[in-house]
């Protein structure tokens, strides 16, 4: 047998994994992960993405329909979520919640204005 077949099949470099994650837990139906430093994160999922949406369009409507960045109208359709910490290090950092402690945490934004902060 070929090295690389070996390697390959070898019981010594299978690596297990738990099934319940020992950093997160899954909320409202699987559409988002709770992290233990309370952070939420929409899932890449079709639930996930609807949570996202929504969340983006309870922004707009709590911002009067004006980007937090500019403060020009913004509209659903043209609006993206503007994590207000940066989502850093493959999005190590990102946080999706839109409410933190009580305050406003995140906003709405124009995709050109958020495009721009980065």
């Amino acid at each position: 047998m070929p090295w690389s077949d070996n390697f390959a099949t070898s019981s010594a470099f299978v690596k297990l994994h738990p099934e319940v994650s020992q950093h997160f837990e899954l909320i409202l139906d699987g559409a988002v992960r709770l992290y233990r430093d309370g952070r939420e994160v929409c899932v890449n999922s079709k639930a996930g993405w609807i949570e996202y949406k929504r969340r983006v369009k309870v922004m707009v409507q709590r911002q009067n329909h004006r980007c937090c960045l500019c403060g020009r109208p913004l509209s659903l359709g043209n609006a993206t979520f503007e994590h207000q910490r940066r989502r850093g290090m493959g999005a190590a950092w990102r946080d999706d919640r839109i409410t933190k402690d009580g305050e406003d945490w995140n906003g709405a934004a124009h995709w050109v204005c958020n495009g721009k902060k980065g």
